[in-house]
């Protein structure tokens, strides 16, 4: 329900005036007494005080010190509100409106314990009174007691009447212990009393849903699309129901009219499906709706592989090996389609096994050849794996098919950069600066290219400058700009850029750099502390292990 009502507003027996005290015998002191009355029924508090005090002088009547209780709330002087009405209770004990007072004070000041043993007292000799039993619940729930609390409640909605506060409380109570079958139950009594109430059908097909009851939720949620049948959500609610009862013709009947649609072909239906399978990360009860159209679109679709795939996929959570091996017998019985291959690869490569991926890719590649995905992805696994010449022609294959993306150029530049194919990367990256001319990535890449070859190398420091105008703060940028500046001999400004790459992200490269410029300032001892900084982090480095055992 998730309702929250202001604590006091829900005690309506208490604040208000009662004129039942005892008055007092002496005649002047009676006649003080109603002084003080006629200047407290003109609001005049703090002379009715004055009054009642005087009367108090002449006899100590219960009447009087229950009047000065009540005005010392009033003007919140609540202790001396509690002093005096505890006074009037010990002069006459059976009183029950003294102890309603009390009662009320020591609610104020946040003493439900005490408050509860006199609200008890009066429960005793007034059991049928609803404002008693309703401000007894209250108490039990104040004090944490909500199973206490609900028999109260429960009394007066059994044996009284319906209550819309007394209500609300037992569905929160309800909703709390997760009993969400009596929650709907009570959510139904307030519809009883306000029965267009829209949040209130919400709440109780929420409820219903929770139980799970879904003839019940889809019962109210049709309530509410009668009056307003455009209502898309409810309408979307409704057509989840339907699944999870598996009643899957009526939910597709009911999803096309809501997608405005005669009919819903293969494809949508497998949308339907794949939406509830990505919905079972927060609602596990969707996997088991997605499971069951899958199920279903397999039985009606029997050539279609995707129902197959998705299952197979869902099972792989709990049961990896079998999935393993069901991939490859769907693999070997449908090999008609390149988006399948794609899948299966995927399956593989997001668990970072990027060995059977790019075999599966591969296989792809070798089908599709046409495919510009799964040569790209055949390539992208296999340079992740470090083969670069098995990744090679797949690259070059996905460029000749997609010149102009951004992925396939980038990491072919690195390929042949590693391969050192430095005429085909600097064709490479010509050709793809005809597209991207602007692009960061590319210009660091080449930038460094360059600057590892020793050629061009203003060039390259002028496409650094524009990567690091770009983004001052990334290390890999810095480097670059850092290193060549290092090849043109730079020293001092080399050492500025990689000192701050090192600040921002420190790792084996960039200490090798730095120890590399410290040796071209002739300051060998920081080229050593910063090469042997860089060998613990890399220590099987060869290269970083020779330039130390050479200054030795």
């Amino acid at each position: 329900m998730k309702r929250i009502f202001a604590f006091f507003i829900l005690f309506p027996a208490f604040f208000c005036i009662s004129y039942a005290q005892e008055k007092p015998a002496d005649p002047k002191a009676l006649e003080l007494f109603i002084e003080a009355k006629t200047f407290e029924l003109k609001d005049n508090y703090l002379a009715a005080i004055s009054k009642y005090n005087d009367a108090l002088k002449i006899e100590k009547a219960a009447g009087i010190y229950y009047a000065l209780s009540r005005l010392y709330s009033n003007v919140t002087q609540h202790q001396k509100a509690l002093e005096y009405g505890l006074e009037a209770i010990r002069i006459n004990p059976d009183n029950l409106d003294y102890k309603d007072n009390i009662a009320d004070t020591y609610i104020i000041l946040g003493d439900y314990t005490s408050a509860l043993k006199y609200l008890k007292e009066i429960y005793e000799k007034k059991p049928d009174d609803i404002n008693v039993i309703y401000n007894m619940g209250r108490m039990y729930e104040a004090l944490k007691q909500p199973s206490e609390a609900i028999k109260y409640y429960e009394n007066i909605t059994e044996n009284y009447q319906y209550d819309e506060t007394v209500l609300l409380r037992m569905a929160d109570i309800y909703e709390s212990y997760n009993d969400y079958a009596n929650t709907a139950a009570t959510i139904e009594k307030l519809l009883t009393l306000n029965p267009t109430d829209i949040n209130l059908k919400y709440s109780a097909a929420a409820s219903y849903v929770k139980i799970p009851d879904y003839e019940n939720a889809i019962r109210i949620y049709e309530e509410i699309l009668s009056t307003n049948p455009n209502n898309r959500d409810v309408q979307t609610e409704v057509i989840k129901l339907y699944f999870r009862q598996n009643r899957n013709t009526e939910a597709f009947e009911k999803y096309s009219k809501l997608m405005n649609k005669d009919s819903i072909d293969f494809m949508t239906k497998m949308d339907v499906a794949i939406a509830f399978m990505q919905a079972s990360v927060e609602d596990k009860e969707a996997l088991n709706v997605s499971r069951n159209i899958l199920q279903n679109l397999q039985t009606a679709y029997p050539h279609e592989w995707m129902p197959e795939y998705y299952l197979i996929y869902m099972d792989s959570r709990d049961n990896p090996g079998s999935a393993e091996q069901k991939f490859r017998d769907l693999l070997s019985r449908v090999d008609t389609s390149a988006e399948l291959y794609i899948q299966v690869g995927f399956y593989y490569y997001e668990q970072n096994k990027l060995k059977p991926a790019s075999e599966v890719f591969r296989t792809g590649a070798e089908k599709f050849t046409e495919d510009f995905r799964l040569n790209y992805l055949t390539g992208n696994s296999y340079y992740r794996l470090g083969d670069n010449r098995a990744a090679l022609p797949f690259l070059e294959k996905a460029l000749q098919i997609t010149p102009s993306d951004l992925d396939v150029l980038s990491n072919l530049g690195l390929v042949y950069d590693d391969l050192k194919m430095n005429a085909e990367t600097d064709a490479l990256y010509e050709t793809a600066f005809k597209y991207h001319p602007d692009n960061i990535l590319l210009l660091n890449n080449y930038a460094y290219h360059l600057s590892e070859r020793g050629e061009k190398l203003k060039e390259a420091l002028e496409m650094s400058k524009k990567t690091i105008d770009k983004e001052p703060n990334n290390p890999s940028y810095l480097d670059t700009y850092g290193w060549i500046l290092f090849k043109l001999k730079d020293y001092k400004n080399a050492a500025i850029y990689v000192d701050k790459a090192i600040k921002l992200g420190k790792n084996a490269t960039l200490l090798d750099h730095m120890g590399d410029i410290y040796e071209g300032m002739g300051e060998v001892v920081k080229a050593l502390k910063y090469w042997k900084e860089a060998l613990e982090m890399e220590p099987g480095n060869e290269t970083i292990k020779n330039k130390i055992e050479k200054l030795k």
